[in-house]
């Protein structure tokens, strides 16, 4: 609530007045409930259009005031007579005091309820301005999506289904036992000796990519350190784990897979040279 009072006793928001009065910070024997009434019925009067939420919660928090204030009057040991037409079985025997914090927990649990009314009217406003769209899809993009299921029928959908069920349980065997495939040496250096005849300077980074698994990374090795001791490239390492950069030999031999190789191994991880002989 924006209503502002000013009393003797307080100056603020009226709803605050109503919240100080409960803590018993502010004297309610000390505020004029008279006062506060008269002020509000003068703002009325000046405003020329009244807001009625507003003069519903003055309404509101004037009654719990003039309640407590009634309240405060009577002798707290004074109970609350069960015959009372006014008051509800529940509460009947109660005093003064608890009846004042029944009242101050209702308005409180008023005002929750009318902050989250005014959030959902809010987001209701807002969703009331939102359209959305009740047309299908334009003919001339619907005809472009392939149909999925344009030779399916129910059988054929019925032993798809029946097909992957079954693959469920199909039992796999561990596979780390079963040895990698072994790279064939020669081959590695027939395909080394081709893109070097093509790429006359190059770099051993070159030859491989980024599928390229360890065995195939060997025996590229193994390919190349094969070919300088053929003679066919020659081979340049400037530092410690840099770059190794190839140039092919001029009028060096065109290898041919099938021929004996200096070293006696054929495959990379069967026999592979010392690497101190290089």
């Amino acid at each position: 609530m924006s209503y502002r009072v000013t009393t003797q006793a307080f100056t603020g928001p009226f709803d605050l007045l109503l919240q100080l009065v409960s803590r018993q910070k502010v004297d309610i024997g000390a505020i004029s409930i008279a006062e506060v009434t008269d002020q509000y019925l003068a703002e009325v009067e000046r405003i020329e259009a009244l807001d009625l939420d507003v003069a519903s919660d003055f309404l509101l928090v004037a009654a719990t005031l003039l309640d407590i204030k009634a309240a405060s009057l009577v002798p707290d040991d004074a109970p609350v007579h069960a015959d009372d037409d006014d008051l509800d079985d529940e509460y009947a025997g109660l005093d003064a005091a608890s009846l004042r914090e029944v009242l101050i927990q209702r308005l409180i649990a008023y005002k929750q309820f009318k902050g989250a009314a005014a959030a959902l009217g809010s987001r209701m406003e807002a969703e009331s301005r939102m359209h959305p769209r009740v047309a299908g899809p334009d003919p001339e993009f619907l005809n472009l999506m392939p149909d999925y299921l344009k030779d399916i029928t129910l059988r054929g959908l019925a032993v798809i289904c029946a097909d992957l069920d079954s693959r469920r349980e199909t039992f796999l065997l561990e596979a780390e036992h079963v040895a990698p495939k072994r790279v064939p040496i020669e081959l590695t250096v027939a395909s080394v000796d081709r893109f070097t005849r093509v790429n006359e300077h190059t770099t051993f980074r070159a030859l491989l990519d980024a599928d390229s698994t360890t065995e195939q990374l060997v025996a590229t090795f193994l390919a190349i350190l094969e070919l300088a001791k053929r003679g066919s490239i020659t081979l340049e390492q400037d530092d410690l784990f840099g770059e190794i950069r190839i140039d092919r030999v001029e009028g060096a031999p065109e290898y041919h897979p099938g021929e004996a190789l200096e070293d006696d191994y054929d495959h990379a991880g069967s026999s592979a040279p010392d690497a101190s002989s290089r």
